[in-house]
Formats: structure tokens, C-alpha cells, sequence
């Protein structure tokens, strides 16, 4: 079996489009074209089905997904046992991230592995909390930088550092400067601006634990739009420490009490079946990444 032709076609359902395949493998569109096209004449049954938004695998294609991601995953661990043996590390990492640990951690995770490394190539992909989870579960994602999914999805957490929770706030229209740790019932009365659950479970959960939710305003995926929009006074937000670190702007800030906290660290799908490679990237991380 071509690895190469499955390698491409699972980039292609990935991405959602043929031509953003390319662009990550570095090959024209026409080439994946007549590539996928020559893998569907070989096993006799199509595989992608063009759409308004790009292309998505067939029916026949999806019952193959998760067998043929195994294939791939068994050729790069091979691949990085070899290297390993022979004292190299080197191959290809797919790494989800949130926007925040995108910012503060992924760049000198790359840098590291760019100066020591260069063998090894980086896939970072920015997204919420179920999209990681799900990558994880399929097979498309390696590691994942993320906060603690819990006990109820199936799948290894490394706990890495904690951090804190913030309420975020314009303070000429929104009086809770006065205070220095703001108690989360006085939030109930305040219009706030959220990211989705299925994005960012960690503000939703300081209100669940507090047994009330707020009056939502907004909605966001984006922690930066969502400072944005508090700067202009649309409503206040609950925020991580790390993520306001990176934004400074015209808001205030405080600690609630009680004390919320985000746990920040890696997610894999099995610790114990991790190839070489995830393991040596986790090291780094957990002994660099403060």
C-alpha cells in the first residue's frame, strides 16, 4: 500500500480543501488531484466528494479513516525508532494548541528543537478543547497543549503548570476595582462576553462550580477579541492569567474568590503507546516550560 497516497488523502479531509493540502505537503493542487484520483482507480471506489466548502472524504472513505491513520502513525513510529537507535531525532509532530499556549509556549518549543533538532518537523494547529480531544482520539494530532480535560474522556493528561483565572473588566464603566479578590456571586449582575463551552470549558466552569451562569452578551472563540471587546466596555470576562499576559490593553483585572484555576499541559491519547518522538517533545516541556 502507497503511504503516500493515503498521507495525502488524509491531509486532504483534514484540511478540507486540496489546495490547503498542498500548501502543508509542499505539492500542487493538480499533483493531489491525479494522485487521490489514481488511489480511487487502484481500490476501485471513490474517496472525496467536492463541496461548496472544499472537498469531504465519501462514506467508503470514512469507514477507511481510522485504519488508514493507524497505517500512518505505525510508519512514523518505525520511522522514529530507527532514528532514535542511531542517536537522531528526527520526523514530523502534530501538536494542537489553544491560542494562548500558542503564543507563550510554542515558540520556544520550536526554537529548542529548530537550534538542536532541525529534523524534526512541527504541525501546530490552533483549536478549541473538543476539536484537541477529537484529534487526539482520530489519530490527526500527536500531543495537544490544553487545559485538563477530566476524567470522562478517554485519553492521558500531563499536568504541566497552573494557571489563574481572571476576572477582566473595563473599569470606568464596571465598579470592580474596589475590590481585590471579586467573590463570583457579585458577577451575577454583571453582562458578560464568553468564549463557546466546546472552545474553552475553563471560564464556563468557574460559574458552574459557583451554581449560577452570568448574563451572556457575546459569544467568541477568539481570547483576543473577547479582551477587545471588554476594552470597549461591552461587558466583562472571565480569562485566563496567561492569555492577559499577552494582550495588555485598557481593562482591569482581579482574582475571583474563591480562587479559580486553569491546569495547563499535554494531552496524548496514550502515554504508554507513544512513539519516541511525542516522548522526547513531552520531556522538553515538562522540564522547560514554566
Amino acid at each position: 500500500m502507497n503511504t503516500q497516497r493515503i498521507r495525502i488523502l488524509l491531509t486532504a479531509i483534514d484540511k478540507g480543501s486540496l489546495t490547503k493540502a498542498g500548501q502543508t505537503l509542499g505539492y500542487t493542487q493538480s499533483y493531489l488531484t491525479q494522485t487521490v484520483k489514481a488511489f480511487e482507480d487502484e481500490i476501485g471506489f471513490p474517496l472525496l466528494v467536492k463541496t461548496n466548502r472544499g472537498v469531504e472524504p465519501t462514506n467508503e472513505a470514512q469507514m477507511l479513516i481510522p485504519a488508514m491513520r493507524e497505517l500512518i502513525r505505525s510508519e512514523e513510529r518505525l520511522d522514529q525508532e530507527m532514528a532514535e537507535i542511531q542517536g537522531l531525532h528526527r520526523g514530523t509532530i502534530r501538536i494542537g494548541t489553544f491560542v494562548s499556549t500558542s503564543v507563550y509556549w510554542v515558540p520556544q518549543i520550536i526554537e529548542y528543537f529548530h537550534n538542536n533538532y532541525p529534523e524534526v518537523v512541527f504541525q501546530i494547529e490552533e483549536l478549541g478543547h473538543e476539536e484537541m480531544i477529537r484529534g487526539l482520539i482520530d489519530g490527526s494530532l500527536d500531543i495537544t497543549l490544553m487545559s485538563d480535560p477530566g476524567k470522562k474522556v478517554n485519553i492521558d493528561f500531563i499536568p504541566v503548570l497552573e494557571d489563574p483565572m481572571m476576572v477582566v473588566f473595563q473599569p470606568e464603566k464596571y465598579d470592580l476595582s474596589k475590590y481585590d479578590y471579586v467573590p463570583v456571586d457579585v458577577l451575577r449582575d454583571y453582562p458578560f462576553i464568553m468564549t463557546y463551552k466546546s472552545y474553552d470549558k475553563d471560564p464556563h466552569k468557574v460559574f458552574e462550580d459557583a451554581g449560577f451562569m452570568p448574563q451572556v452578551r457575546y459569544h467568541s472563540r477568539d481570547d483576543f477579541a473577547v479582551l477587545s471587546m471588554v476594552q470597549r466596555g461591552l461587558g466583562l470576562a472571565i480569562l485566563p492569567e496567561l492569555t492577559i499576559n499577552e494582550f495588555p490593553g485598557d481593562y482591569d483585572t482581579r482574582m475571583l474568590d474563591p480562587e479559580a484555576y486553569r491546569t495547563l499541559g499535554i494531552g496524548i491519547r496514550s502515554v504508554e503507546d507513544a512513539g519516541p518522538l511525542a516522548r522526547f517533545v513531552i520531556k522538553y516541556i515538562r522540564e522547560n516550560i514554566r
